[in-house]
């Protein structure tokens, strides 16, 4: 059996798939799996955030093999996605369908986190999904301006009869901005937003109780929008898994690139 150690102290889903990325290494090995993975970034450093957050069948008491990860997956399990600039939505899907199955399979999602997620939140409405990174999302690469990605919403939500755009953002000014673009018509949950350059997991100004389980309910709820626009991060990534489905979703930069 795998211990998998994820501590790595970065963003939240970064760390998950990592952690993701060891538990699709076991599954492939057919060895059975405990994550172990600690970060003082939402919470205690006592605390196992798989363990609070996901379905982990193991004790973790039983004798296990240690397995590390170190990166984030994308060179373990998505290697076409480190160079990211160029490649269709198509071969995204193609490279997640592996993961995404590992991920239900596992039922990793069956948590009281997720299970207390209303799974009925767009009323049965026509959702168009954004995901807008801001942030320290320049980092890896430009981002696009909030005008730019106003035109791609609106050549999707005008032309396939949309009742509301479903947006998660960690930016505020981008929030503040769509809402006066849209009004009624945009939906988002009341998670953090901030308003400067430093990833908000870095933040000293957000409560870092919260902050993890805004993200998984955002993430979560964008991957039941009927069809996505998405920045490429690992939570737009995360949210694909969750409900992965081939022509439901397009990535609105393509100059990002994670390693």
């Amino acid at each position: 059996m795998n211990k998998i150690y994820i501590k790595r102290n970065c963003g939240f889903f970064s760390d998950f798939l990592t952690s993701l990325a060891g538990i699709i290494y076991s599954h492939d090995v057919k060895k059975d799996y405990y994550v172990e993975w600690l970060s003082d970034l939402y919470g205690s450093t006592n605390e196992n955030m798989f363990n609070k957050y996901f379905n982990q069948k193991l004790k973790g008491d039983e004798k296990f093999d240690n397995v590390y990860f170190e990166v984030t997956p994308y060179g373990h399990y998505f290697p076409q996605l480190i160079g990211f600039s160029g490649i269709s939505d198509k071969t995204v899907y193609n490279n997640l369908i592996h993961a995404s199955n590992v991920l239900h399979e596992h039922e990793i999602l069956n948590s009281e986190t997720f299970n207390s997620i209303d799974k009925n939140y767009f009323k049965g409405q026509k959702v168009l999904g954004v995901h807008k990174r801001g942030t320290d999302h320049y980092l890896h690469g430009h981002i696009i301006n909030d005008k730019d990605f106003i035109n791609e919403i609106n050549n999707e939500f005008k032309n396939n009869s949309y009742d509301k755009i479903f947006l998660i953002t960690d930016d505020l000014n981008s929030l503040e901005f769509f809402k006066k673009e849209y009004g009624d018509d945009l939906i988002y949950t009341n998670s953090t937003k901030i308003n400067t350059k430093e990833g908000i997991h870095f933040s000293k100004i957000v409560d870092k109780k919260i902050i993890a389980e805004e993200v998984i309910k955002d993430s979560f709820l964008l991957s039941l929008t009927d069809y996505k626009l998405i920045t490429k991060s690992n939570v737009s990534t995360f949210s694909l898994l969750c409900n992965l489905k081939e022509n439901n979703f397009r990535y609105v930069d393509n100059n990002i690139t994670y390693r």
